[in-house]
């Protein structure tokens, strides 16, 4: 383990900095952050963040700062500080900026998200999915899918502990994951059983079963609607009490999987598992006040004179982060090979499983932190 910014070896002359994650209360911030530790090895510390009610100031008036952070409820943030911090959302940014300040400037910054990424220069390294359309910048990787905790292993694991799941299902096995209701886009009951009926039929040309599982997102009401319109589907049902979730050992037993496509999160993991992939795209919602300014600063961003000067400044300087394209993220996936439009025929070909874009990530990290990446002399 490091101590302060110090690089220890292990016995076995391997580097291993010290990491510190932090993690907000979004399940999906955490395993992204997760999943990049992961693929680094690295010795690696939580920090469980919580916050004030004030913490939706701007980032530009925080700077470096704990102004927002509810240090009674948090994770002690005190040396030795870390090598290296990894973290995701706007909230959590402030916090690893005032990281590195106390270090000294040698704790190395890695952010990931569309809110938390946006400041050009303000971080070390950000990552970032090229369907947020953020202007480009050199210390900025732009992905196509976030990284994701499913890997060969714990596909492996999950399919062992959860072997019952496809008891007497036939080939091949389709699952639907079904999300809900974000700011963009909608899952109504109707749309719900609309969705479990084509899925069924698409399961059943192919001779296949099909499981159903939802999500926090999904409503009750999509929930009686699928039951309804697939009552042949199995279905796991979330539960917020639930001790253990079968998430996991759903897609490591399925041959494919059809993802509603709001959930980036969702396609991150199903695209890591290998397994063949469809959107399957949901209505999306009238746009919002906030949402069509912020269209209409993007679309004005190349053009000529102070209008579009004060556009790209804006965007630039993070005071308006560009409108997320979610279909640009599904034609990214679907051209990169990773996915299939729903609506393509049923095909059971398989990748090897992991984050697609994990060495590439790794690589600057391992430089970023003044390690040699793998293979090189």
């Amino acid at each position: 383990m490091a101590v302060g910014n110090t690089i220890e070896q292990t016995t076995s002359g391997e580097a291993m900095p010290l990491v510190w994650l932090l993690f907000d209360d979004r399940p999906g911030h955490t395993t992204q952050v997760v999943g990049i530790a992961d693929a680094l090895g690295w010795p690696s510390v939580p920090k469980h963040l919580r916050f004030h009610p004030w913490n939706h100031v701007s980032n530009n008036l925080l700077g470096a700062s704990l102004l927002t952070l509810d240090r009674a409820r948090s994770d002690p943030i005190e040396p030795p500080w870390p090598d290296l911090v990894i973290a995701m959302g706007r909230r959590s940014a402030p916090v690893a900026r005032w990281i590195r300040a106390k270090s000294g400037g040698r704790a190395k910054l890695v952010q990931m998200g569309r809110k938390g990424a946006n400041l050009t220069g303000a971080f070390d390294l950000t990552l970032a999915c090229k369907h947020f359309q953020l202007p480009p910048h050199p210390s900025r990787l732009d992905l196509v899918v976030p990284p994701a905790q499913v890997t060969a292993e714990r596909l492996t694991e999950a399919a062992t502990k959860w072997a019952d799941l496809f008891t007497g299902a036939a080939s091949p096995r389709v699952v639907l994951l079904v999300g809900g209701d974000t700011v963009l886009h909608e899952l109504p009951p109707q749309e719900a059983g609309r969705m479990a009926k084509q899925v069924l039929a698409f399961a059943r040309e192919a001779g296949g079963s099909l499981s159903i599982v939802t999500s926090r997102r999904t409503s009750d009401e999509a929930v009686a609607a699928m039951q309804k319109a697939a009552a042949d589907a199995r279905f796991h049902i979330w539960r917020r009490d639930e001790r253990e979730n079968p998430y996991l050992g759903y897609i490591a037993g399925a041959e494919v999987l059809v993802v509603t496509g709001e959930s980036e999160s969702m396609l991150a993991e199903a695209a890591a598992s290998g397994r063949s992939l469809y959107i399957y795209p949901l209505a999306e919602r009238r746009p919002s006040v906030k949402l069509r300014l912020k269209q209409w600063v993007f679309s004005r961003m190349g053009m000529p004179g102070l209008t579009g000067r004060l556009c790209r400044g804006i965007i630039e300087k993070g005071w308006l982060e560009p409108p997320r394209d979610l279909g640009l993220f599904h034609r990214e996936m679907i051209e990169s090979g990773l996915a299939r439009p729903f609506g393509d025929s049923l095909v059971t070909q398989s990748r090897p499983s992991g984050w697609p874009e994990e060495p590439g990530v790794v690589a600057r990290i391992r430089t970023l932190v003044g390690l040699p990446v793998e293979g090189e002399s």
